[in-house]
């Protein structure tokens, strides 16, 4: 029930990456020192071609033996992908051995060439090595690799300009038209053009730049991320057996019910005052509520004005990270207003709004504890979990593109197996289960410690979740426990060529990204709500931005009366010529006129911005947004350690393995004065030269 240690979300600088283990070390580029060798450099895939004699004399000087050449043989691929580079190969007449694993992560892969061959590069029937390089980057400065696998030009190349694929001339007109052709395609192929099923509620939302290609190895967790439950039914169903465990020991329930508008996800509980806030990205609270019951803005004010939500203070603030933390909330919020009534018995003890959070948090995490929640869901599937069919295949394309697939879970092995089986099994093709989509399954495991430390590891052997200690883990293994670096050094894989997709901002995502440097996608699925919610209520906001631009012009006129007032006041001159010309007491009127103005103003827009959101949540708002302008402290959150954002897994099946997301532009608040640029008046915008500069310039 409880993350733990949400409060380092608030550290403004990141701790330093684990080191990096030996055999996962990034190899330093191998340049031959023979005169006769050249370097084609192919920036894209990272690679070096370089000739037989300078290969093996440079692997020689690494203290790498120099392996004979294995016969010419086809690679065999297990992607669709795969087989298209490999057809690229064949086409340009070169054939390719398997390649051999030389020290860790460094790859030699032999290149042969035509006995009639006769290029520039070499001489006839000269062999080519291809040694794997560093990564190469982008000019976003996103990682190149893995784009090889479609770069036919690497292997047959064409000129520079393009000629011969037909795209001679100005690149700016043959974009313009090429994406046109592009677009249209898309339609032909009868596929949405931006979103899943056409819905941008749908959509994939990047707040970091992500290449796909360049990712090798996803990541999944399980609960709330591949398989979704109905949240009325399963925190419903979890708020029961909390209720009934509070009951057994004595504390006055009767007559409470589950209400799953009473919170949502993002809200920060204060253990201290027995409150539910909502605080914006700086930390400043913008809503709050004591018990069921709303505060208003002053009493906020006078309780919280002179602080800030902190959750480095873990003790106080409890961050509601996932839908899991519902249930929870919930019924600490109702125990909070039967403790404020005296109902709660003085067998139960002296307690105050810190020690009832523990009661409440234990009796429902006792309920996941003994496993009678999730026998339930067992028997039942079908009440509780929303099946998406489009999910399995999502992944199915991400195995056939040739990316490593994990599932780590903190759900044990019998409770996983079950519910993956229900999710999964029925939409795969026939034949194939679940199992055969992951490269590596880790139960039981311990999130977050599993991102920092390491477990004792134990292999599952049996269909019925029978364990042996092992002491490595295996490609293709199904275990208990572990670590991460345990994953990364069994699958050679490290940093950010990993992807890992979660429900929980804390437990899958901050950590994952902070200690191992892996990419991160954040699974959200009250974006689809959210969304919507914000086109419904675009109407509304745009009246009461209307407003508040009106108040805003007419505050600035009885600023500038006030101003000078004031200095007439004192006997000095207002402002301007006209200012000192007006007649006092038709200023005086004028401003108190403007005074009731603004006042019958706030009367409108304040029950107008307390219901905006109101299409999202009543009490709440928007899950985004907090107050009318600015972010909440979830979205600060999201934009900080998650790299993309989405509703659902499935959500990926229309972006394909291969897609690149970039980040939009982020508006800064000087940013809205740029218009005056577009109107002609640039000029306005450069200080002029002072006189004594141009004469110091004439005299030189």
């Amino acid at each position: 029930m409880k993350g733990g240690g949400e409060n380092d979300l608030n550290f403004t600088m990141d701790p330093a990456p684990a080191p990096n283990p030996p055999q996962l070390a990034a190899r330093k580029s191998v340049y031959a020192t023979d005169d006769r060798t050249e370097f084609p450099f192919e920036s894209k895939t990272g690679l070096i071609l370089a000739r037989k004699p300078s290969v093996h004399m440079a692997l020689e000087n690494l203290g790498i033996s120099s392996m004979p050449p294995a016969p010419p043989s086809p690679m065999r691929s297990k992607s669709r992908m795969g087989a298209m580079m490999m057809e690229g190969l064949r086409d340009a007449g070169a054939g390719l051995s398997p390649p051999r694993a030389m020290d860790g992560d460094a790859d030699l892969l032999q290149l042969f060439g035509d006995e009639e061959d006769q290029s520039e590069e070499g001489k006839p029937g000269e062999k080519f090595y291809v040694v794997k390089d560093m990564k190469e980057v982008d000019y976003l400065g996103e990682s190149t690799l893995g784009d090889m696998s479609v770069r036919r030009e690497l292997f047959d190349p064409c000129d520079n300009e393009g000629v011969a694929a037909g795209l001679g001339g100005p690149i700016e007109e043959i974009a313009k038209h090429e994406a046109r052709e592009a677009e249209s395609l898309l339609d032909k192929l009868k596929v949405p053009p931006r979103w899943p099923e056409g819905k941008a509620s749908r959509g994939i939302f990047c707040s970091r730049t992500l290449s796909l290609r360049s990712i090798t190895t996803i990541g999944y967790d399980m609960d709330y991320t591949l398989v979704h439950y109905n949240v009325k039914a399963w925190e419903g169903r979890a708020y029961d057996y909390g209720i009934a465990q509070l009951k057994s020991m004595g504390y006055p329930v009767d007559g409470l019910k589950f209400d799953p508008d009473l919170v949502m996800r993002g809200l920060i509980m204060d253990k201290e005052k027995g409150n539910l806030v909502k605080a914006d990205r700086f930390g400043y609270v913008k809503r709050a509520m004591h018990g069921t019951k709303m505060i208003s803005n002053r009493a906020i004010s006078e309780m919280y004005g002179r602080e800030l939500v902190d959750l480095r203070n873990e003790r106080r603030w409890e961050f509601l990270n996932t839908l899991f933390s519902i249930s929870e909330a919930g019924l600490y919020m109702q125990m909070v207003e039967r403790l404020d009534e005296g109902a709660v018995p003085p067998e139960c003890g002296l307690l105050d709004y810190e020690s009832l959070f523990e009661v409440v948090s234990k009796a429902l995490f006792k309920a996941h504890v003994e496993g009678r929640l999730k026998d339930e869901i067992i028997s039942k599937p079908e009440h509780f979990v929303e099946l998406d069919p489009e999910l399995p295949l999502a992944l199915l394309d991400q195995k056939e593109a040739g990316k490593k697939l994990l599932l780590i879970t903190n759900s044990d092995y019998h409770y996983t197996n079950k519910m993956m089986q229900f999710a999964f099994d029925q939409f795969l093709p026939d034949g194939m289960s679940w199992r055969e989509l992951f490269d590596m399954v880790i139960v039981s495991a311990k999130k977050p410690d599993f991102f920092t430390l390491s477990h004792p590891l134990y292999e599952v052997v049996t269909a019925d979740g029978l364990m042996r200690p092992a002491f490595k883990a295996k490609p293709g293994g199904l275990y208990c426990g572990g670590s991460a670096l345990m994953v990364e050094m069994a699958l050679g894989v490290h940093g950010d060529e990993t992807l890992y997709v979660g429900d929980h901002i804390y437990t899958d995502v901050s950590l994952s990204k902070l200690h191992l440097r892996w990419r991160t996608a954040l699974i959200i699925r009250e974006l689809e709500k959210e969304v919507k919610a914000l086109a419904y209520g675009r109407e509304h906001r745009a009246k009461l931005i209307e407003l508040m631009n009106q108040k805003e012009i007419v505050g600035d006129v009885f600023n500038q009366l006030r101003l000078a007032l004031q200095r007439r006041t004192v006997g000095r001159a207002a402002q301007t010529p006209a200012a000192n010309s007006m007649d006092g007491e038709v200023l005086a009127e004028y401003m108190q006129k403007l005074l009731v103005l603004m006042g019958r103003l706030d009367q409108k827009i304040a029950p107008m911005l307390e219901a905006d959101g109101q299409f999202f949540n009543p009490r709440w708002g928007y899950l985004s947004r907090a107050g009318l302008w600015d972010k909440s402290h979830l979205t600060r959150q999201i934009e900080k350690y998650a790299d993309i954002y989405t509703s659902r897994v499935s959500n990926f099946l229309r972006y394909t393995p291969f897609m690149y997301f970039r980040s939009q532009s982020q508006t800064l608040a000087h940013d809205c004065d740029t218009h005056e640029v577009e109107n002609g008046i640039e000029d306005s915008l450069v200080e002029p030269v002072p006189e004594d500069h141009r004469q110091l310039h004439k005299k030189k």
